[in-house]
C-alpha cells in the first residue's frame, strides 16, 4: 500500500513540473486564508509567468502538430495522386481499388481534424466563413446555373456575368477561388485573369479557368497569366467537384505556410517581415483615407543581466510575458509584431498621438506590476515606449520616417530612467537608435 501512495505521489509531483499553471496553482493554495487583496496580489505576481509557460506550452503543441498534419496531408496527397492513375484506366476491380485509395485518403485527412470538429468547419477557409466561398464567372446563365447545382451543397457560390462583375467581386467579397470563362463580354476572361493577379487585394485568390477551348496555346496562355488549373468542357461533376476540392485544399496549406512564416514562434505576435509588409500597407491607407496612424516602438528594461544570471531560457519567458500584456491591450484592428530581441512595435490605425501614448502607459503600468516567478525567485519585467504619429490628413512622411520617430522617442524614454513613455517631438525621425 505505501509502495502504491508513493508511486501516486511521484506521478503527481511529475504532473505538477509538467503543468503550466503549477504556479499559479501553487500561489493560490499558499494565499489560502489570507485577505483578498493578498490574494489579488499574489495571483497578479504568478499570472504572467503561467501565461508565459502557457504560451510556450501551446508552441510546442503547434509545431508537433504542423508537422504531424503536414506529413498526413502529404501521405493523402500522394494516394489520391495514385488513385487518379488507376482510375484513368479504370475497369471492374481497378475502379473499386481507385475508390478504395480515395477512401483512405479521406480517411487520413479526417484524422488531422478535432473530432468534434464538423464538416463544414473542416473545410473553412481563411475568411472564417462556413463554407468556401466560390466565385462563378459565366456569361451563360445555364452554364452559371450548372456549376452552382454543383458547388452549392458544399460551397457558398458567388456568380457574375462577366470578367467587369468578376473583378469587382474578387476585390469586395474575397472568394476562396474564381472559376473564370474565357468568352465573355465587356472583359474577357484571359484579361479578367490578368488583372486579378495584378490587384495586391487579389493576387493570391485562386482561379481555375473552365472553357470549351481546347487550344494548347490558349492553355499555355491561362497558366502563365497565373491560372492554377484549366479545365475544359465538357466535364462531370465529379471532376469539378475533385479539382475545386484539390485547388482548395493547396490553398489553405499555403496560407497557413504563409501565416506561419509571418509569426515568431516565442511570442506568437508578427515577425518583422510581416511587420515590414503591414506597414507600408497601413502607410498607404492613412494616406489615401486621411486618418491618423500611430507607431508604438517598445524594449525591454534591464534583460541582459536577466540572461546573463538565470539563463536565455528564463529571458525567453520574460519576452514572452511582455508579448502576451501588449496582445491582451490590442484592437483587432491593431497590429503586434516582435521587431527584433526584446523590442516591439505596435501600429494602430485611426489612431492619434494622445491615444496611442495612452495603451502605451497603460502596458508600461502593467508590465511594471508583472513579476516573473523562476524557482522561488522573482524577476520583475518592463519596458520603455516610444510613440509617434502620422496625423490626420497628412501627406508628409513615409514608413521609414515614422518607425525612427517612435525609436527616436523610445531613446528618449530610455536616456529619462527608462520604464516611461515619450511621444515623438519635431525632428525626432532624424534621432539616433542607441537604447540597447
Amino acid at each position: 500500500m505505501s509502495d502504491a501512495n508513493e508511486d501516486e505521489r511521484e506521478e503527481t509531483a511529475d504532473d505538477g513540473a509538467a503543468d503550466p499553471l503549477a504556479p499559479l496553482i501553487e500561489a493560490l493554495l499558499a494565499a489560502a486564508g489570507l485577505p483578498t487583496a493578498e490574494v489579488a496580489r499574489r495571483v497578479r505576481e504568478a499570472l504572467p509567468s503561467a501565461i508565459a509557460e502557457i504560451a510556450e506550452s501551446n508552441r510546442r503543441l503547434r509545431e508537433t502538430g504542423q508537422r504531424r498534419d503536414s506529413l498526413v496531408a502529404a501521405a493523402a496527397e500522394e494516394l489520391r495522386a495514385a488513385a487518379e492513375i488507376v482510375e484513368a484506366g479504370a475497369n471492374g476491380s481497378r475502379a473499386e481499388d481507385a475508390a478504395r485509395l480515395l477512401r483512405l485518403a479521406a480517411d487520413l485527412e479526417r484524422s488531422v481534424q478535432a473530432p468534434s470538429e464538423p464538416a463544414a468547419a473542416r473545410r473553412a477557409p481563411a475568411h472564417g466563413g462556413p463554407r468556401p466561398r466560390v466565385l462563378v464567372t459565366d456569361d451563360d446563365p445555364d452554364a452559371r446555373e450548372a456549376l452552382l447545382e454543383v458547388l452549392e451543397p458544399d460551397c457558398e457560390v458567388l456568380t457574375a456575368a462577366d470578367g467587369e462583375e468578376a473583378l469587382r467581386l474578387a476585390r469586395d467579397e474575397h472568394p476562396d477561388l474564381v472559376l473564370m470563362d474565357l468568352s465573355m463580354p465587356r472583359l474577357d476572361g484571359l484579361q479578367a485573369l490578368e488583372r486579378i493577379r495584378a490587384d495586391a487585394t487579389t493576387a493570391e485568390i485562386p482561379v481555375i479557368v473552365v472553357s470549351a477551348r481546347s487550344e494548347d496555346s490558349v492553355k499555355a496562355r491561362a497558366l502563365d497569366l497565373g491560372a492554377v488549373d484549366y479545365l475544359q468542357k465538357p466535364f462531370s461533376d465529379r471532376e469539378l467537384r475533385a479539382r475545386v476540392d484539390r485547388t482548395l485544399r493547396f490553398a489553405r496549406s499555403q496560407t497557413a505556410l504563409r501565416e506561419l512564416a509571418q509569426t515568431d514562434p516565442l511570442t506568437g505576435l508578427a515577425n518583422l517581415r510581416a511587420f515590414r509588409a503591414r506597414l507600408d500597407d497601413e502607410v498607404k491607407r492613412a494616406r489615401r483615407y486621411r486618418t491618423p496612424l500611430t507607431c508604438v516602438m517598445a524594449d525591454m528594461d534591464h534583460l541582459k543581466p536577466v540572461n546573463d544570471e538565470l539563463g536565455h531560457t528564463v529571458g525567453d519567458r520574460a519576452i514572452a510575458a511582455v508579448a502576451a500584456v501588449m496582445r491582451t491591450e490590442l484592437r483587432e484592428t491593431d497590429f503586434g509584431a516582435r521587431y527584433g530581441g526584446d523590442e516591439f512595435v505596435l501600429l494602430l490605425p485611426h489612431t492619434a498621438s494622445d491615444e496611442g501614448r495612452v495603451l502605451a502607459e497603460r502596458v508600461c503600468t502593467r508590465l511594471r506590476d508583472t513579476v516573473l516567478e523562476v524557482a522561488g525567485r522573482r524577476v520583475p519585467i518592463g519596458a520603455s515606449f516610444g510613440v509617434a504619429c502620422l496625423p490626420d490628413g497628412s501627406g508628409e512622411g513615409t514608413a521609414e520616417t515614422l518607425v525612427r520617430a517612435a525609436d527616436a522617442a523610445l531613446y528618449r524614454a530610455k536616456r529619462a530612467g527608462r520604464g516611461r513613455v515619450a511621444v515623438a517631438a519635431p525632428g525626432d525621425a532624424e534621432g539616433p537608435r542607441e537604447h540597447a
